[in-house]
């Protein structure tokens, strides 16, 4: 009995699929990620970049806004999704406005002007993802 469930186990690893080559698993803890202020915003937010894809350059990145940050209206080439995981963020798209609080989002499709603004007395921390490279129009 104990060779058969061996013998299952073995074949149900080997059928799992494998990462691409090339493509490594990345853990990270806090401390040793690399903060930087990004060029295209404001002073005060530090982004951290989770990865670019090679072939639509779109990103994933952690971002950190101080209390009281605003970005003003903007557009991007590439549609965005915003998920907050920590504090509240205003934003306002359209004719759209709404405070998104820890795992509330948006997702703002290429071309659509918005602005974002951190309310409530402390910090915000968001997750960024685009579809295609992250750069910001200013209307």
């Amino acid at each position: 009995m104990l060779l058969r469930l061996s013998l299952v186990l073995a074949v149900a690893l080997l059928a799992q699929p494998q990462l691409p080559t090339g493509r490594d698993v990345t853990l990270r803890k806090s401390s040793d990620m690399d903060w930087k202020p990004p060029t295209n915003l404001p002073p005060g937010a530090e982004y951290h970049l989770l990865r670019e894809d090679p072939v639509t350059h779109g990103i994933q990145a952690l971002v950190k806004f101080p209390s009281g940050y605003v970005i003003p209206s903007h557009a991007h080439d590439a549609d965005e999704t915003i998920v907050v995981l920590k504090g509240k963020l205003w934003v306002r798209a359209q004719t759209t406005e709404l405070v998104l609080g820890p795992s509330e989002y948006a997702l703002l499709p290429a071309g659509v002007e918005h602005e974002l603004a951190v309310k409530g007395f402390g910090s915000c921390r968001i997750v960024v993802t685009t579809s295609g490279p992250w750069a910001v129009r200013k209307p």
